[in-house]
């Protein structure tokens, strides 16, 4: 019954994650964010707006039961945290509070029973500096290090009321590591025309593989060990193809190019080791998706307090993902900050070199979510 649950967010998450991963592909930079993390703080959220304000918020979600969300959420987290012994994958939900602020009851109810969110009591008004060290070592400690400083200097004030934070961290060993002794520096093409060594890793082996030709990518899943969770490659046909798949990036797309991978016994497999560190201007994201009442004096945040005028005053995000020879490890933060206001299928290539801009996924099957979406342009 939680999968059943956990999964009516399946197609939501993921449309979120294609929504947003469009507003930054332009960048020229790499990408890394945690649609899942984004998701969860925005669902939190949407547990403390009425009216206008929460029927943006459902909408850049695309959920059409906003009532029913943060059960779902509930069972998909449990469901997430149980779906593979052998990954590490850690959730962590907590708010930070005002102590002369006290949100309504209902309000931190709901988010302990459904988020397991903790609550914090502290004094942003006399000490907001202190308060956001705190809150950026809560944070680094649930990602095990890997990311620092979620929240800028001078990100919370001392009319800053409520800090909602949301933290995923994942480890994973891949099913079948790759042998360093063979890992060797191999060009990769950025563009046809720059060029740079990286340290490739090589495995020969069976791997599920696929092709869209819309996309027109390769497609190819590497299992995580215990074969719950993967990472997903999608390769361009062309070296300097990632800006075509990019624009014809759809759930469609996307979700067949994912059902119709079939295993092939014989693969060789050529993958980049690489590490990519994200910030990502949240706040500025969300409102070019729709989300607009929420940092703006119209806010509606009457499930969270009878205090007015209220308003979210900013939204952060940041992810790391370091892909090495023994598998994966990746981490994402989400900060919401609430403050006082004035296809035809061809034959796949058993050789799958990855040598050039792609685009990746990493997810779980049961529950089947997207926890993290990104794409390397310079290794």
């Amino acid at each position: 019954m939680e999968e059943k649950m956990g999964s009516e967010l399946t197609q939501p998450i993921l449309n979120f994650a294609i929504d947003i991963y469009k507003q930054l592909k332009s960048s020229g930079n790499n990408v890394f964010f945690s649609p899942f993390s984004i998701a969860a703080a925005l669902s939190m959220t949407l547990a403390g707006t009425r009216g206008n304000t929460a029927n943006e918020i459902s909408t850049v979600l695309h959920v059409q039961d906003s009532a029913s969300i943060h059960e779902a959420f509930s069972h998909l987290q449990k469901s997430c945290l149980s779906c593979a012994p052998d990954i590490a994958l850690h959730v962590a939900n907590r708010i930070y509070c005002e102590r002369a602020f006290q949100p309504l009851a209902a309000f931190s109810a709901l988010l302990e029973k459904c988020y397991s969110t903790t609550m914090e009591s502290v004094d942003f008004r006399n000490d907001a500096e202190n308060v956001r060290q705190q809150i950026n070592a809560w944070v680094q400690s649930v990602t095990k290090d890997k990311i620092k400083d979620l929240l800028a200097k001078d990100a919370v004030v001392a009319s800053t009321l409520m800090v909602l934070v949301n933290a995923v961290y994942f480890k994973g060993a891949w099913e079948d590591p790759f042998e360093k002794s063979v890992t060797e520096p191999i060009d990769f093409h950025e563009t046809y025309s720059i060029t740079k060594k990286v340290e490739m890793m090589f495995r020969k082996g069976a791997y599920r593989m696929g092709y869209n030709s819309d996309m027109k990518a390769s497609i190819l899943e590497i299992p995580y060990r215990g074969n719950n969770a993967s990472m997903v490659i999608l390769l361009p046909d062309d070296i300097e193809g990632l800006t075509y798949l990019e624009e014809r990036l759809t759930v469609q797309n996307l979700s067949s190019a994912l059902d119709d991978m079939r295993m092939e016994s014989e693969v060789k497999l050529y993958l980049p080791k690489f590490k990519v560190e994200y910030e990502m201007k949240l706040k500025q994201v969300l409102e070019t998706l729709g989300i607009k009442d929420l940092f703006g004096d119209r806010a509606d945040l009457t499930g969270i307090t009878t205090v007015k005028p209220v308003k979210f005053s900013g939204a952060v995000h940041k992810a790391f993902v370091d892909v090495n020879e023994e598998g994966t490890e990746a981490a994402a933060a989400t900060a919401m900050i609430m403050r006082l206001g004035c296809c035809m299928q061809m034959a796949p290539p058993k050789v799958f070199k990855v040598d050039h801009p792609f685009m990746f996924l990493i997810r779980t099957r049961e529950p089947n979510v997207v926890l993290f979406v990104g794409s390397l342009k310079q290794p």
